[in-house]
């Protein structure tokens, strides 16, 4: 028995119920002629982030917005077929770095570690250029893996404790860092903790390990206005030879 094929084409709309027909999507800026949003191109924070798309040239037209605050380069981009070209660049951002730790050249965001770094045969925690299946950050980051011992002298979980910084100057705060996550199994997980003006804001597990997961990307956490003070502490548990992760360019931005 044969059954017939219907292929039906028609128009998505988002925020309007009458969007144009000469279109695929067609994106209102509001719904209620109140409350106003842009288009956010995808983000990505380094160049090797960027790379890690790995368009072909049937892509021809693909957009990513290049943010590597580390080169000051802050651009939108499209893919022509075989490169990344330069649609529009913003000479001078108005975001301002408040601080930032990327284990390279910027290191105003101090912190302290629990345990002590060591790197003692594959158990890694400590800076490292390099690490077993962690492909997609920059330079130095920190390096973890099989972190189950007592190397550093340490319990179990590892902490690295950032310093408090003053952002009462600022508006618009954001506290972001980049990972990357390589199998993690059940009991493989990681943390992070705000502290607004030395409160904490509670434990927040942003990685829970199960069957060997594996993600990328960057945390992004807004910062209330009304904080003086922020610090942030980053906390992994991890056990296992075939399980590693990575952390990089820590900063907080504001406005």
């Amino acid at each position: 028995m044969f059954l017939p094929l219907t292929l039906m084409y028609s128009q998505v709309g988002i925020n309007t119920t009458t969007p144009s027909t000469a279109s695929v999507l067609d994106i209102n800026s509001s719904s209620d002629g109140v409350n106003y949003g842009g288009l956010m191109p995808p983000r990505v924070t380094s160049i090797a982030q960027r790379n890690a798309i790995n368009p072909g040239i049937s892509d021809l037209g693909l957009l990513i917005f290049l943010i590597d605050s580390a080169n000051n380069n802050y651009c939108l981009q499209m893919w022509n077929g075989s490169s990344w070209e330069n649609v529009h660049c913003i000479g001078t951002p108005a975001v301002t770095e408040i601080a930032a730790q990327d284990f390279d050249l910027k290191q105003t965001w101090t912190y302290t570690n629990s345990p002590n770094f060591y790197s003692v045969g594959n158990d890694t925690w400590n800076i490292v250029s390099t690490l077993q299946n962690i492909n997609g950050l920059d330079a130095n980051f920190l390096g973890c893996r099989d972190l189950n011992n007592t190397n550093g002298g340490g319990p179990f979980l590892h902490n690295l404790v950032f310093s408090n910084v003053d952002i009462s100057s600022y508006t618009s705060v954001q506290i972001l860092f980049d990972f990357e996550i390589f199998e993690y199994d059940n009991g493989d997980d990681v943390f992070y903790e705000l502290f607004y003006d030395d409160v904490s804001q509670g434990s927040v597990q942003f990685i829970d390990g199960s069957g060997n997961y594996t993600n990328n990307g960057t945390i992004v956490l807004n910062i209330p206005n009304t904080v003086t003070n922020v610090r942030m502490t980053l906390s992994v548990i991890q056990n296992g030879d075939d399980d590693m992760s990575g952390f990089d360019k820590l900063r907080i931005l504001g406005l």
